[in-house]
C-alpha cells in the first residue's frame, strides 16, 4: 500500500511537471512545432520544410519547439516537405502532406494559427519510402 502511494505521488509530480513546463512558455508569435518519430526506427539527417531536425529516434520527441513562419494542415495532415534516412533510405514526404492551403492540391486545408502544436511522424502505408506527418491533439 506505501509503494502504491508512492507511485501515485511520482505520476501526479510527473503530470504536474510537465503541465507547468507548457503553462511557462511564451505567447508564439509562430507555428511552434514538436516532431513525434512513430515510425518505428531512427531517423537520420531528417529535415522538415527547411527546419533542421537532425537525428530523430525510435519514438520520441523533440526536446525543443521548431518554429515556422507559416505552416498548414488538411485532414489532420501537417502540409510540410521532408526528408530523412531510415534504415540507409531516403525517405520523402507523402503525397498525403503535400499541397498549399487553399490551392488544388490542398482544397480543404486551412493555415494554423501561431501556437504550440505536436505533430507525429509515420511511414505512409500505401507509398514506399514515404513519411507522413499528422497532427496530434
Amino acid at each position: 500500500m506505501k509503494n502504491l502511494i508512492l507511485f501515485a505521488f511520482a505520476i501526479l509530480l510527473a503530470i504536474s511537471a510537465c503541465r507547468k513546463e507548457e503553462a511557462t512558455l511564451p505567447t508564439p508569435d509562430a507555428v511552434m512545432v514538436k516532431f513525434v518519430n512513430k515510425t518505428g526506427a531512427d531517423i537520420d539527417g531528417l529535415t522538415v520544410s527547411r527546419a533542421d531536425i537532425g537525428f530523430l529516434g525510435k519514438g520520441k520527441t523533440t526536446a525543443e519547439y521548431f518554429r515556422f513562419e507559416t505552416l498548414g494542415q488538411q485532414l489532420g495532415f501537417a502540409l510540410v516537405e521532408a526528408v530523412g534516412t531510415i534504415d540507409g533510405k531516403k525517405h520523402f514526404t507523402g503525397s498525403a502532406c503535400q499541397g498549399i492551403c487553399g490551392t488544388e492540391s490542398a482544397p480543404l486545408g486551412t493555415w494554423l494559427t501561431p501556437g504550440y502544436y505536436k505533430i507525429s511522424i509515420h511511414i505512409a502505408e500505401d507509398e514506399p519510402n514515404s513519411l507522413e506527418f499528422r497532427m496530434v491533439e
